[in-house]
């Protein structure tokens, strides 16, 4: 059994038994960077959605929640342990010093807007939560960020698993149906993303008075 098909069992099982703290502890997990990811949980959440068995934006808050206090475990590591304890526990969750520099470097170049289209990009969108704690950003600034990046992405990913089980046979199929578009949508953020913020920093750059990179 491969990984993937490893935390789809445990995810469909756990949402199925638990519903709404299943939503909430899924995405709590993947918002402290374990490799529960959301575009399996969050589709599965939808499917749940369109049987009926979950209500929409119930779902939708319980999975914003889970994700802002997975989130706030990432952050709190880097604000109040620093970078050294942010590589321990990466080494203990297979996550590497280089994926951790390129986070950094995002943040670095872009500021506390990194935080809310980090949301969008796959990998940085838990990992930027641990070079805006070391960079002490303030937290009602950040979870301010967060929570817009947070809840889009999660109705996104949770309509799709909506629309995907009006046209599926099974939970499987779904899965299989969404996962290219879902695909789609993190190339087109990280697009997106990289085009806002090269903007950004070509109006900074041009008016450097006017640079708003402050945490």
């Amino acid at each position: 059994m491969s990984l993937n098909d490893a935390i789809f069992d445990f995810a469909l099982n756990l949402l199925y038994q638990w519903s709404y703290p299943g939503v909430f502890l899924l995405m709590t997990l993947e918002g402290a960077t374990l490799p529960v990811p959301s575009e399996i949980v969050l589709p599965l959440t939808g499917f749940l959605v369109y049987q009926g068995r979950l209500e929409f934006w119930i779902a939708v808050a319980a999975a914003t929640l889970g994700s802002l206090v997975g989130t706030i475990v990432d952050f709190g590591i880097g604000y109040y342990l620093g970078r050294p304890a942010v590589l321990r526990y990466g080494r203990k969750i297979r996550l590497s010093e280089k994926h951790l520099m390129i986070t950094e470097r995002w943040f670095a170049n872009h500021g506390s807007a990194a935080v809310l289209l980090a949301r969008f990009v796959p990998l940085l969108r838990t990992l930027i939560a641990f070079p805006a704690g070391t960079a002490k950003m303030r937290i009602g600034k950040f979870l301010a960020y967060s929570t817009v990046g947070i809840v889009i992405w999660d109705i996104i990913l949770i309509y799709l698993g909506v629309l995907a089980g009006q046209n599926a046979s099974s939970i499987v199929n779904t899965l299989d149906a969404i996962l290219p578009l879902i695909g789609y949508i993190a190339v087109g953020g990280v697009i997106v993303a990289l085009l806002i913020l090269s903007r950004r920093r070509g109006r900074n750059d041009e008016n450097p008075g006017s640079s708003d990179l402050s945490v």
